[in-house]
């Protein structure tokens, strides 16, 4: 037979791990995902995988010069990372930057276009025409 008192002891140790469980949770929490601007939350179902998307978290694209920028960004949105997401490449930097897949990739074509190793985006897509400059740019915070 169980007695009260080892029935009493099991609720503290269960409200004990519950408890460490809360505390764990709130401290480790996973890494918040970049939130879409409200222009992605604008474009119909389907297209915000094949929208053009200007900025890329964890690459200084202002450190290249505005032929190489280009260049990049024709690329990346161009080719479809390979996570199975359905995202070019840019938009799975963009909407979720914890990728492994596309981070490494985004990095090497980052670094050949500064390199000087690609010289051309020819047969990648150019900037939609219809498409505002700023279509899928996160807020510049440093304003």
């Amino acid at each position: 037979m169980r007695s009260p008192l080892r029935v009493l002891a099991l609720l503290g140790v269960v409200a004990a791990v519950v408890a460490a469980a809360l505390v764990l949770r709130s401290t480790f929490q996973m890494p918040v995902r970049e939130h879409e601007s409200a222009d992605a939350d604008a474009l119909p179902p389907g297209m915000k995988k094949k929208a053009w998307v200007d900025d890329i978290p964890d690459l200084d694209l202002a450190a290249l010069t505005g032929p190489e920028r280009e260049r990049f960004l024709r690329i990346a949105n161009g080719r479809r990372c390979t996570c199975g997401c359905g995202f070019t490449l840019a938009g799975c930097r963009r909407f979720d930057s914890e990728c492994e897949t596309s981070g490494p990739r985004a990095r090497a074509l980052y670094d050949s276009v500064r390199a000087g190793q690609i010289t051309s985006a020819q047969g990648f897509p150019e900037r939609p025409k219809g498409a505002p400059r700023a279509a899928l740019r996160r807020p510049n915070t440093g304003d």
